[in-house]
């Protein structure tokens, strides 16, 4: 297993218990609330929010199963933080764990561990919380938009609070408010996207985007979540094109490339994906170093051993503590 968090939010899932390989009956049917049968498939998981503070609501928090880049499931953790998917992990699979719309880590899960695998996390709100407050000197995401006026700067600082609480309900209430008021406030605009989509309404996450982008076309937060809510609903040639126009705003972000590449891998344009992808590990090296395993598994299944040999090589190299790396130790040994 690899487990990744990215730079941004390094600090906030602090601790990444590892549930033995298999599990006893008993204590899946108490995570998931199921008769789960003997011998059923399924990957599942505790996610504790540590440091909430008596006064705060537990935040909205998602885990999403990913098979080779494309989203299989998505499902909010249930009131004691457990997730669950009925499946068993196979080549290609990774859980990614999101709050509120910011992806705070993913990992790479390896085939023929049982097939009952659990993985616990334990998120560090206050340092996710600190993350997002203002820092002295740097401009939120708040003040992107210069034209809001005094008045709506304090509601925009409710609604926020309001997200960072959890009482989502509420944030939705003022966002709305905003909006009304000024439907130029694009900031705004795409909080409130945010929130339908961690609440499963996608419609009205993508019209608040779309909304959003129509006020300010190359606002990236805008862009990069309305290009995952694409993927997220298989609209890959819209996701392209979003994803393009978040390069051309911001051409230094890895993230960007890799989304990109993964979404022309699923309209066959597989040249166009490698190019991205290798750009998306060009930019950031040790964070995207997991695009190795992706590329390498592309390359074995079009038969390009060697070239699969050789991003496997890179991949060690940059995480040479790997948890199974004697089985990729194998693969280049087999076909060097």
């Amino acid at each position: 297993m690899n487990f990744q968090r990215y730079p941004a939010s390094a600090a906030i899932l602090v601790l990444l218990l590892f549930g033995s390989a298999t599990s006893q009956t008993e204590d899946v049917r108490a995570a998931t609330g199921l008769p789960i049968p003997i011998g059923q498939p399924v990957i599942y998981g505790q996610v504790t929010v540590r440091g909430l503070d008596k006064s705060e609501t537990k935040p909205l928090v998602f885990v999403t199963l990913m098979l080779n880049g494309v989203q299989v499931d998505r499902i909010q953790t249930n009131d004691a933080g457990y997730y669950y998917f009925l499946r068993s992990p196979v080549e290609g699979t990774t859980i990614l764990f999101e709050i509120s719309n910011t992806e705070i880590g993913r990992e790479v899960l390896t085939p023929g561990l049982g097939r009952t695998l659990r993985r616990d996390v334990t998120v560090d709100w206050k340092a996710y919380r600190n993350l997002h407050e203002n820092l002295p000197g740097v401009i939120s995401v708040k003040d992107d938009y210069p034209g809001r006026a005094p008045d709506a700067s304090k509601e925009l600082d409710k609604a926020m609070t309001a997200t960072k609480a959890g009482k989502t309900d509420e944030a939705i209430m003022l966002y709305k408010q905003i909006v009304g008021k000024d439907p130029r406030d694009y900031v705004a605009w795409t909080e409130l996207g945010t929130l339908f989509y961690s609440g499963g309404k996608t419609t009205e996450a993508e019209a608040s985007y779309t909304t959003a982008l129509e006020q300010k076309p190359d606002f990236m937060l805008a862009l990069m979540n309305l290009g995952k809510l694409q993927m997220s609903q298989k609209q890959y040639d819209k996701a392209v094109q979003t994803f393009t126009k978040s390069i051309q705003t911001a051409p230094n972000s890895a993230d960007a490339f890799h989304y990109l590449g993964e979404s022309y891998l699923q309209i066959k344009q597989g040249s166009r994906a490698v190019i991205a992808l290798n750009e998306a590990i060009r930019l950031a090296p040790i964070e995207k170093a997991e695009v190795h395993l992706r590329l390498a598994t592309l390359y074995n299944n079009a038969g390009a051993k060697a070239q699969a040999v050789n991003e496997y090589k890179q991949f060690l190299l940059k995480k040479p503590a790997f948890k199974d790396k004697d089985k990729l130790e194998k693969y280049i040994k087999e076909n060097s």
